[in-house]
């Protein structure tokens, strides 16, 4: 049941927000963008409610569900779900490559000492300071530099109909990655003052079976919070990484989306992470004892 109370609050949520612009100009961004007509700011609260309401029955009727993208209207029908798991392929191998590269670079990190720990950290920190949009162009622009030098294309910057994985799940990973890392590294300093690290170390267990067997285990929790907000983070980027590898995601599709059309390219984008994170949530709350209230059993 609560978890129905959210999803209702969420697409709630998601159909006020699909009808703003009506609040403040009193027209749909869609037809400002066919007709090169905008409204007059303002307030319109009234025809605010009324594009609440033909959300709502726009949304009742799927057989007339379409979206007018560069001019040329498409059946969202048929269009979305091929949209949608080419978008989730991509940030799924973006998201388990980055937690493969985070958990081998955690590691080492926490193995090394001396110059080999301060170089990877430093390495680590400068790729955290570069923004975004500097990482993606920037592959772009050592591809294209190699292939006038080399003759050989390593990947393809923009395509029409195909579907390309090797830079945009390359560009995708960096800042999830380095975002794991110091957050690992910083949980795993702090499992390190406890007096179980000690014992097992008094035991004769070995730095890496400690570090993989019981550190690991004991941060998972805390990093799983934490991956709440690399999910957010890895959304902003693959609607950016859409728009300049032109490709054919539903991210794409949700810059021409407006009223019903945002609410269900939303939903379709939402939920299965939505669903995802609650699954892995209980599961976990269970593992430990802890109740729906907060309270341990």
């Amino acid at each position: 049941m609560k978890l129905f109370r959210r999803l209702l609050l969420i697409f709630m949520g998601l159909i006020f927000i699909s009808a703003l612009p009506t609040l403040f100009f009193n027209t749909d961004f869609q037809l400002v963008y066919l007709n090169g007509e905008s409204g007059t700011f303002g307030f319109y609260p009234i025809e605010f409610a009324v594009a609440i309401y033909h959300v709502f029955l726009n949304l009742l009727q799927p057989e007339q569900w379409s979206l007018v993208v560069m001019g040329k209207e498409y059946v969202l029908t048929e269009v979305i779900a091929e949209r949608v798991t080419y978008s989730i392929k991509v940030f799924m191998f973006s998201l388990a490559l980055a937690v493969i590269i985070a958990f081998l670079i955690s590691v080492l990190i926490s193995l090394t000492s001396g110059v080999v720990n301060r170089l990877l950290l430093s390495i680590v920190d400068l790729l955290e300071s570069l923004p975004d949009i500097f990482i993606i162009i920037g592959v772009q622009l050592l591809v294209v530099i190699y292939f006038r030098e080399t003759g050989i294309l390593i990947g393809d910057i923009a395509m029409l109909d195909e579907e390309i994985y090797l830079l945009p799940v390359t560009c995708l990973t960096v800042i999830p990655a380095v975002f794991l890392i110091k957050t690992i590294v910083l949980l795993l300093k702090e499992e390190e003052q406890k007096s179980y690290i000690e014992l097992a170390r008094g035991k004769g267990l070995s730095s890496l079976y400690i570090l993989v067997v019981h550190s690991f285990r004991n941060v998972i929790y805390s990093l799983f919070y934490r991956s709440k907000l690399i999910f957010s983070l890895m959304l902003s980027n693959l609607f950016i990484l859409e728009r300049l590898f032109n490709m054919r995601g539903v991210m794409d599709l949700l810059m021409w989306s407006t009223g019903y059309t945002f609410v269900i390219i939303c939903t379709m984008i939402f939920l299965p992470f939505f669903l995802l994170f609650t699954f892995v949530e209980n599961r976990m709350k269970k593992s430990i004892g802890m109740k729906e209230d907060g309270t341990y059993a």
